[in-house]
């Protein structure tokens, strides 16, 4: 299976750091890391937001990921690098065999990339994936 798991879940539940992938932004894997001008555009939005909901709240991170069309802007960075998706389908086809987490800074109920990254080994390589934390959803218009 292929999985995702915030860093101090990690730790709590002593996941051994050879079944993990960091996905975190500088941790060795930047391909799968959102780009500058993603994180950029979520981070200003967030910390605007974080006025209204406080400082590290999830509505304003959750809030901020949807308003800065996180998913599709995420997505569409990914599908045009071929080396991310590379590497994603050896990830999909080891976690046949053993349990691979893709890991970073946020918790469970906070909206994460890792989550994306999922969805699309899932989509093109098949992977069979848990998806345990949130998954925001823009409001009916």
């Amino acid at each position: 299976m292929l999985r995702e798991i915030g860093l101090s879940e990690m730790v709590k539940k002593g996941i051994s750091k050879e079944d993990c992938l960091f996905v975190a932004r500088k941790r060795g894997n930047d391909e799968f890391a959102p780009p500058d001008e993603l994180f950029n555009d979520f981070d200003k939005g967030k910390k605007r937001l974080e006025k209204e909901f406080g400082k590290g709240s999830v509505e304003a991170h959750n809030k901020a990921f949807l308003d800065c069309d996180y998913e599709l802007r995420f997505r569409e960075y990914i599908l045009a690098n071929p080396s991310a998706l590379n590497k994603l389908e050896e990830i999909s086809k080891h976690s046949h065999k053993k349990d691979a987490y893709l890991v970073c800074y946020e918790g469970a109920a906070k909206a994460c990339h890792r989550r994306i990254l999922l969805r699309i080994a899932e989509e093109r390589f098949g992977a069979k994936v848990i998806i345990e934390g949130v998954e925001p959803e823009q409001p009916a218009r």
